[in-house]
């Protein structure tokens, strides 16, 4: 796993403790409009969230040639689409380390922002992406599972555990389906939260 695994989880414990900071401050804080720092933060997320899910998919498009090459019997194709489905992935991943600061400076603003309901409305908005960067943390570690183990069937010719490898695929799926419908909560939390200023 790329050094940047230990630095989301230092982040996302960051945020967590901010959100209990803010939170306890919560009840004194500033009522009024949203502050720019917040409004700032929330874009920069959401289009490296929509960033996480795209380069997702691209990832999930490249898997779907492997498929394809192994069943034309182009498997000479295979290593290379297995190193473009990792690069596609550690983008992504390193965008996971970007979002994490982002809802960093989204929850330190909470405080300041509009009415009790919309302070709500952003906290659930915070929390949703932090699951959507915890999920992709184990997205993450389910791909490369499934890419070592078919980069090890790629390399002996040898495709009889097909389970083993439909079975991570599966996963794998699961979990980018789960980062897709959290991306989406995300977008309709804050159409909500805007809806209530």
């Amino acid at each position: 796993m790329w050094t940047s695994s230990k630095k989301i989880a230092i982040s996302i414990v960051i945020v967590l403790l901010a959100i209990a900071g803010g939170i306890i401050y919560y009840s004194g804080g500033v009522m009024g409009g949203v502050p720019s720092s917040f409004t700032e933060a929330r874009e920069a997320a959401a289009r490296v969230s929509q960033d996480i899910v795209t380069l997702t998919s691209k990832t999930n498009a490249t898997i779907q040639n492997i498929n394809a090459a192994e069943s034309t019997g182009s498997a000479d194709r295979i290593p290379g689409l297995i190193d473009e489905a990792r690069a596609t992935n550690k983008q992504a991943y390193e965008k996971a380390f970007e979002l994490s600061k982002d809802l960093q400076q989204m929850t330190e603003a909470l405080n300041r922002v509009g009415s009790r309901e919309s302070q709500q409305l952003a906290y659930e908005a915070v929390a949703i992406e932090l699951s959507l960067t915890s999920e992709f943390i184990t997205y993450t570690g389910a791909l490369n599972d499934f890419l070592n183990t078919l980069a090890k069937t790629a390399a002996t010719g040898i495709y009889g555990n097909r389970q083993a490898l439909a079975q991570e695929l599966a996963t794998v799926n699961g979990k980018a389906a789960i980062i897709n419908n959290l991306n989406r909560e995300f977008n309709e939390k804050m159409k909500a939260f805007d809806a209530s200023l």
